[in-house]
């Protein structure tokens, strides 16, 4: 999960991704990388904004990973769907 804590978008979603990963039966571990304050995200150069394997354009952005691939993800528009979240995790 990439965030930034003062982005409505994180606030509103972190809840809701915590509690449906707190209940799932699934192994499943989640890695939090901050993005950066503000500024530094914003840069059209930011790392993970070019990097091929997260070309990030919004936070939070959850992003499945499996056998060294990404296999899933929702972007800053949808990481607060409770069915979004669940099938992510299922790999549906």
């Amino acid at each position: 999960m990439f965030t930034i804590s003062c982005v409505p978008d994180c606030v509103r979603a972190e809840p809701v991704i915590y509690k449906k990963l707190e209940a799932t039966s699934d192994d499943v571990a989640l890695l939090r990388a901050y993005v950066g304050d503000r500024p530094t995200w914003r840069n059209p150069a930011h790392p993970w904004r070019v990097d091929s394997r997260f070309k990030l354009t919004g936070v939070p952005t959850l992003i499945r990973w499996e056998n060294d691939a990404v296999t899933g993800r929702l972007e800053d528009h949808e990481a607060h769907i409770e069915k979004k979240i669940d099938a992510l995790v299922a790999g549906k």
